[in-house]
């Protein structure tokens, strides 16, 4: 399907940008690809100043054009204070850039015929049926809603419009009622499980009616539950089964394995490890 080779695209694409590769790919001349070298120097301008003023510690840039490495450098240190030199191997942790990877995964049951785009969230997650939209807001203790126009849909989960907000950086209302709920920001140490969290944000009040506006928020981790609930696997073992084993991307983890942690690009979230 088309559709379908456009994700997959999309998602190939979106991490030719890691530097692990489990085969390495061929280095071609610049010019030999049509990139201009010159140009590529700005990116060592770039990097090399934005280091020198300590805007960041380290960086890594790769460019690939035709199945070919044309351009691939790593800048400063992994670790400031002791000056250790960044490798272009090590792990970073991606972040959001794993809602791509669950987006993915969500069009494959799409594709399986295990879901439509448009089924309500509720025909899988039920604590989702009857969402409620916050009107007004006193504190976290007083505030009022009014029953949703329609229910929250697949779609409006994939594209951000389904009401839910951040627990980190949404709104200062949606975060009070977020934190007091006990929903996960994200960075959090330790393992944490969609099926204690995601049925709990169900329960509480959207930013909006769904499909009314964008508002980036957790909406992607309500997507993780439902692959666990249709695939009957965890969100870790369908992302390895189905999509890191395929495409060899043998270095991307859930919980990094402890052999690995030296690896790591430290950052100022806790990435768990594996004992």
């Amino acid at each position: 399907m088309k559709v379908s080779k456009t994700i997959w695209k999309l998602l190939l694409l979106s991490f030719i940008s890691f530097q692990a590769f489990s085969q390495p790919l061929p280095t071609a001349d610049p010019a030999s690809q049509g990139v201009d070298k010159e140009r590529l120097l700005r990116i060592d301008n770039l990097l090399q100043t934005s280091i020198k003023k300590q805007y960041m510690h380290g960086a890594i840039a790769l460019i690939a054009r035709n199945g070919k490495i044309v351009y691939n450098s790593s800048y400063g240190y992994s670790d400031f204070e002791t000056k250790k030199i960044l490798a272009k191997t090590d792990i970073f942790r991606i972040a959001s850039q794993t809602k791509a990877i669950t987006s993915v995964a969500v069009m494959m049951l799409f594709e399986e015929g295990k879901i439509l785009l448009d089924d309500p969230i509720s025909k899988y997650i039920p604590s989702f049926a009857k969402p409620l939209v916050l009107d007004t807001f006193i504190s976290v203790d007083n505030y009022t809603t009014h029953p949703a126009k329609r229910e929250i849909t697949i779609r409006d989960l994939l594209t951000h419009t389904s009401g839910i907000d951040y627990a980190v950086i949404g709104s200062a209302n949606m975060k009070q009622i977020y934190a007091k709920a006990g929903i996960p920001v994200g960075f959090e140490s330790g393992r944490l499980l969609l099926k204690d969290a995601i049925p709990k944000l169900g329960t509480l009040p959207l930013a909006h009616e769904p499909g009314a506006r964008f508002t980036y928020g957790l909406s992607v981790d309500v997507l993780g539950y439902l692959v666990e609930v249709v695939s009957g696997k965890s969100l870790s073992e369908f992302f390895k089964e189905r999509i890191f084993t395929p495409l060899m991307m043998n270095d991307t983890y859930f919980y990094l394995p402890k052999e690995n942690r030296r690896a790591l690009y430290p950052s100022i979230h806790f990435l768990p490890i594996i004992n």
